[in-house]
């Protein structure tokens, strides 16, 4: 009885006793293909090699992560000492000091306004 095996897929692949091709035949979900190890092992380590070195990666992690992304900017080689200052200060500004200053604007634009309503309409006998 022939069993289908995996081979490191979801997909169920029987097995392959003649040359194996990397065009789909008819029928089939997924190509068979040989993978060959790569030497450097295509693990964690090239992945943050190369994260690190993708300046436009980086941004994309600074835009969605805010500063959880400062460790990977400030060990990049390909960004400058003025680069990486800038991007810092720029994440302090944004996480720090931008909030704080909506929160003292709204409360002073938006809050104490209608405060001072609800104290006049008491003052007044009541808002009813």
């Amino acid at each position: 009885m022939d069993h289908a095996g995996y081979n490191h897929d979801l997909v169920p692949s029987s097995p392959v006793t003649g040359p194996l091709t990397s065009t789909a035949r008819s029928g089939e979900l997924l190509p068979h293909e040989r993978q060959t190890p790569t030497p450097s092992g295509g693990g964690l380590k090239e992945a943050f090699d190369f994260t690190i070195r993708t300046p436009a990666l980086l941004l994309v992690l600074w835009l969605t992560l805010g500063p959880l992304s400062l460790p990977l900017i400030l060990v990049s080689p390909k960004l400058g000492v003025l680069s990486k200052v800038l991007i810092t200060t720029a994440t302090l500004f944004f996480t720090i000091v931008l909030p704080i200053a909506l929160t003292i604007y709204f409360s002073h634009f938006a809050v104490l306004p209608a405060l001072d309503a609800i104290r006049d309409a008491n003052v007044r006998g009541g808002a009813v």
